[in-house]
């Protein structure tokens, strides 16, 4: 096992030097010389409360903007689980994220949005499908107006996969949420039919992945950062979801052995293998390692960024520095300057 130390810094953003915004980040490191380091800031699993609403509208919202990061990916659940899922309140929310850094903020759903709007205490409790199709058309109706340089692409049907490249690193979006990636507790919607629609999610993020990967190779990207909202990289009980088996199975368990397989792979002949980092949201601890690829993939790293609630509510700067074998990812709290754990558990 390789252990990985951050120095409790900060981390920032510097404005444009020559021709390219370079990330400085404060430390006695070598990190600190690379001139390769890229930023972006990632926030997700809040606000959970009005008071964490009042947070994100105020202090961070004006320290993202003051930061100049390239872009903000939020890694979904943007209300409560007990938060009714009103056409207001996800309209609200919608302008609120993307309102951080406007026509620069990828997201991607989380449960509470909609695979969740089912549950008996809500008032009122709707159909999760039609949130589903509520949250695409709110959030994902049109493409982001980027540069031909960003490569940023979207999965036909599926618009919240997104992928883009920034300085030489690769990024995508893969829909993934928790309650068993919507194959628990379906409430108020035909059962069979809910789960024909996750089995073909499954379907279109196997191969969103896998095109992704090769489209990175193609485009000499130099790392690769996968975002996405479950934590799937611990295993459920009932394993491999079947045809007989869909709703109490692990969800994720082929999305993780994909996962490894790609990103093992994710080298050019006969050279070292690129770095990828996995970012999550979904459970608490604030937490990064290199244990999650195991033998198949030992460039693969795993984030659990801040949220859920953490506290106070804050977002996460993430930098890569792609020509660094011992720390290719770092981050740190926006606000806090709180590094992650070293190793999740």
């Amino acid at each position: 096992m390789i252990k990985i130390f951050y120095a409790k810094k900060t981390i920032g953003f510097i404005k444009i030097v020559s021709c390219a915004a370079i990330l400085s980040v404060a430390t006695t490191s070598a990190l600190a010389k690379d001139q390769s380091a890229m930023s972006f800031i990632a926030i997700g699993d809040t606000p959970y409360s009005e008071t964490e609403n009042k947070r994100i509208k105020s202090e961070i919202s004006k320290a993202i903007k003051d930061a100049h990061p390239p872009f903000v990916v939020h890694h979904g659940d943007l209300k409560g689980g007990g938060e009714a899922c009103t056409e207001e309140l996800l309209t609200d929310r919608r302008n609120d994220v993307y309102g951080l850094l406007p026509g620069r903020v990828f997201y991607t759903p989380g449960d509470n949005e909609w695979t969740d709007c089912d549950r008996a205490f809500l008032e009122p409790a709707v159909s999760e499908l039609g949130k589903l199709d509520l949250l695409r058309q709110l959030f994902f109706s049109k493409p982001l107006d980027l540069p031909e340089t960003w490569l940023y692409a979207r999965q036909p049907n599926f618009p919240e996969n997104a992928r883009w490249m920034k300085e030489g690193v690769f990024f995508m979006t893969v829909h993934l949420v928790s309650t068993n990636n919507g194959r628990r507790e379906i409430l108020k919607d035909d059962i069979e039919a809910a789960l024909s629609l996750v089995d073909a999610r499954d379907q279109a993020n196997r191969v969103w992945m896998k095109e992704s990967f090769k489209a990175a190779l193609k485009a000499g990207a130099k790392a690769m950062v996968i975002v996405t909202q479950a934590d799937v990289t611990s295993p459920n009980a009932g394993g491999a979801c079947t045809a007989t088996n869909r709703m109490h199975c692990d969800a994720f368990q082929s999305f993780r052995e994909n996962l490894r397989l790609d990103a093992g792979n994710f080298a050019e002949r006969d050279k070292p293998r690129k770095p990828v980092l996995l970012l999550h949201g979904d459970t608490s601890p604030y937490c990064m390692d290199r244990e999650f690829g195991g033998k198949l993939a030992p460039n693969l790293w795993r984030l659990n960024a801040w949220g859920d609630f953490q506290d106070p509510a804050d977002a996460t700067v993430v930098t890569v520095t792609p020509g660094s074998k011992k720390t290719p990812f770092a981050a740190e709290t926006l606000l806090g300057h709180q590094v992650p754990d070293d190793g999740c558990k």
